[in-house]
């Protein structure tokens, strides 16, 4: 379970500090799909930010399966994220020395699991770059490279995933490719998935939908009806 608790978040500026969230209140259960709407600048990547632990609130609390992040040292985050959560941001951050093949394997391999390069193989193969395994991230196309990120957020079958517009930079086809695959991950192994998206088609596959607008967070239950009031 993940929980928020008057959760408010802001960032510096030189003549006053501008509030990216404010009173955050928002409950996810175990295994549930949640979607993030809103304006750009809303704080729908600054809530995700909260959620992995790299970014702290101002106040608040925020924890996961019961353990409050605030309390966690640098260390422990660091294993936090990396047993149990898989996270999909804009920025790709791939290993420019590694091919995607080694870039995909790479959580495997530093958590010591066997036959890492094989899971690695099977996960490329899901999201359709199979052929450019040995291609490093410099002669990839940016749509490649952020399969090559989904694929390695995914390759160790997390329990959260956080997904920041996951089919953002890739056309009509191969983005339900990636969308049926974080589905097919959340039905497969009970993960919980909060994706932020201006894709109506992927959002309302969620759930639930949550919407964000000038740093408050309004909950809809009902996923058509979000994305309708979205679109209108």
């Amino acid at each position: 379970m993940i929980k928020l608790e008057n959760v408010s978040l802001s960032y510096p500026m030189e003549s006053k500090p501008l509030q990216v969230l404010n009173a955050i209140e928002l409950t996810i259960e175990e295994g549930e799909t949640v979607a993030v709407l809103g304006p750009s600048g809303s704080g729908k990547t600054s809530l995700l930010l909260l959620l992995s632990g790299l970014e702290q609130p101002d106040a608040g609390i925020i924890s996961l399966d019961g353990q409050t992040l605030s309390q966690l040292n640098p260390d422990q985050l660091a294993d936090l994220r990396r047993d149990h959560l898989g996270i999909i941001f804009q920025s790709f951050h791939l290993v420019p020395s590694l091919t995607a093949l080694g870039n995909v394997a790479l959580p495997l391999e530093i958590a010591g699991k066997a036959g890492a390069r094989q899971v690695a193989q099977q996960m490329l193969d899901k999201v359709g770059l199979a052929e450019r395994q040995h291609h490093y991230p410099g002669q990839l196309s940016g749509g490649e490279q952020q399969r090559v990120a989904i694929a390695r957020a995914l390759v160790h079958r997390p329990k959260l995933v956080l997904a920041d517009e996951p089919t953002g930079n890739l056309d009509i086809k191969t983005g339900e490719k990636v969308s049926r695959l974080l589905f097919e991950l959340n039905q497969q192994t009970g993960s919980t998935l909060v994706v932020v998206t201006h894709d109506e088609a992927m959002a309302r596959r969620c759930q639930r939908v949550v919407k964000l607008a000038d740093g408050q967070l309004i909950e809809t239950e009902s996923t058509r009806e979000a994305t309708d009031a979205l679109s209108a």
